[in-house]
């Protein structure tokens, strides 16, 4: 349902969502209400795009004249960036983008808010990243974008999990190379007392997921933290709360980045 106070019709400016699957993203349900609250006649829609089918979309993207850009959500977020035209130097840097805007010139620029979005969600909800010791499980787009946000949140240290222990090493170099100092390591799924556990993987997008790792492992000085929004509780949220953990949900990383979108686009909508 388009949001209250927004009119479509022959002039409204188009953002998509894409992704594979498309049926979590809860982008469309949080920036559309910003949308009507700054009186841009724009609204946004998911964009269901196979893994398969992202070239030949991505030319219907560019060829619809009343699309001002795109968020993007997972398995996109790198297979993006060799689209893109040009890439903001921090989505180059993170090597990954979760936004494309259609510039003034008609061209087609990649941005990431991930990162951004996750640390001012935690601020958002009172929790600290700076000084903090971080456990993350992942390697992937998102993850880059928060090992990179933490990194310059000033956080104490991230141990980061991959099932491909190759990519958690690769990510901690890339991090601590562009910070200068020994922030990250590749290591395994074992939380420790008092860190931030996030789970940047897509396990809990859907109910019959294994969990990330066991969560007898987890207690009660811990916060655990998702990126995926939708469920706003995973069962991997539900099984760290009955051991006693704070929980942070995914929606609060898509809330934190939702308003910078917003403006970001509102920005484009006048060129286009």
């Amino acid at each position: 349902m388009v949001a209250p106070g927004i009119t479509v019709d022959g002039s409204t400016k188009i953002m998509g969502v894409i992704g594979d699957p498309i049926a979590q993203v809860m982008t469309p349900t949080t920036i559309n209400p910003i949308f009507a609250a700054r009186k841009v006649n724009i609204v946004c829609v998911p964009l269901h795009i196979s893994v398969h089918e992202l070239d030949t979309a991505w030319k219907g993207l560019k060829a619809l004249g009343n699309l001002i850009g795109f968020g993007i959500t997972l398995p996109h977020k790198q297979a993006a960036m060799t689209l893109c035209d040009s890439l903001e130097p921090l989505a180059e840097r993170v090597g990954a983008v979760n936004l494309v805007r259609r510039e003034a010139d008609g061209s087609f620029r990649g941005y990431q808010f991930d990162g951004k979005g996750f640390v001012r969600g935690l601020k958002g909800q009172g929790h600290t990243p700076s000084g903090s010791h971080c456990l993350m499980l992942g390697a992937g787009g998102a993850a880059i974008a928060i090992a990179f946000a933490l990194a310059e949140e000033g956080a104490a240290s991230l141990t980061i999990a991959n099932r491909t222990h190759a990519k958690a090493e690769e990510l901690a170099e890339a991090v601590n190379r562009k910070m200068g100092r020994s922030f990250a390591r590749a290591g395994d799924p074992r939380p420790e007392p008092g860190q931030i556990v996030i789970n940047a993987t897509s396990l809990g997008l859907s109910a019959s997921d294994p969990l990330p790792f066991d969560t007898d492992l987890v207690d009660g000085t811990m916060l655990i933290a998702e990126v995926i929004a939708k469920p706003e509780v995973t069962p991997f949220l539900e099984a760290a709360r009955a051991r006693g953990a704070q929980i942070h949900s995914g929606i609060h990383m898509i809330r934190g980045q939702v308003d910078l979108i917003a403006a970001h686009m509102a920005e484009a909508q006048a060129k286009v």
